[in-house]
């Protein structure tokens, strides 16, 4: 069988959730697949690309989760819900989600996608910008204090985690939803998708793919 990019990722996926980043290199992803490393160049151009394909695939996977048929608000907490959900499942999958560049696919095929069903629903084009940029960022903030063992032993000591995200969650979106001007729903809403900077420079958890 022809190795092909999505292999590629989901063995790296696999490799994430079992060993987190001490145990992902493209030496193992190569030795999962039955290939040689430099296979792996024919269809993925760097560590950090691959990095940022992982990224890309775990939100396909989130999105591909929340019940379509849900009104725009409903539909959000799904999202919140589900991408919760994707970076908890996987050790490290949030330190990874918010270290990388994000894919073309992200930035304009997937995230086009979230400012396409609020603005369906209804939601000003910048409204649905700053609403879908604070249930990712309260999400991936939640998660980022939850990979780090010390950060989770404090808040576990004070609160039910997954609960106190949930209450925070819904609390959030509720609150954007009062606030959000109501329009009708745009002709083109995909012109609304938003742009996610890189990330710093000083992040390099790329080199732990050596």
């Amino acid at each position: 069988m022809a190795l092909e990019q999505e292999a590629i990722v989901e063995a790296g996926l696999g490799l994430l959730e079992e060993e987190g980043f001490e145990g992902l290199s493209l030496r193992k992803i190569a030795d999962a697949l039955g290939v040689q490393t430099p296979a792996l160049y024919w269809h993925v151009k760097s560590r950090a690309d691959l990095f940022s394909l992982m990224a890309e695939h775990m939100f396909r996977e989130a999105l591909a989760d929340v019940d379509e048929s849900l009104d725009a608000r409903d539909w959000l907490l799904g999202l919140g819900r589900s991408l919760y959900a994707t970076h908890n499942r996987r050790r490290n999958a949030a330190s990874l989600v918010g270290a990388v560049m994000p894919t073309p696919g992200l930035r304009h095929d997937l995230l086009g996608q979230v400012a396409a069903r609020l603005a369906a629903g209804g939601l000003d084009p910048d409204a649905a910008f700053v609403v879908q940029s604070a249930v990712l960022s309260l999400t991936l903030g939640w998660s980022l204090f939850l990979s780090n063992p010390h950060v989770a032993d404090l808040m576990q000591q004070s609160i039910d985690v997954d609960e106190g995200f949930e209450k925070s969650l819904v609390a959030l979106v509720n609150g954007l939803f009062g606030d959000a001007p109501i329009t009708r729903p745009l002709a083109s809403p995909l012109a609304a998708a938003p742009y996610i900077a890189a990330a710093p420079s000083s992040l390099r958890i790329g080199d732990r793919l050596d």
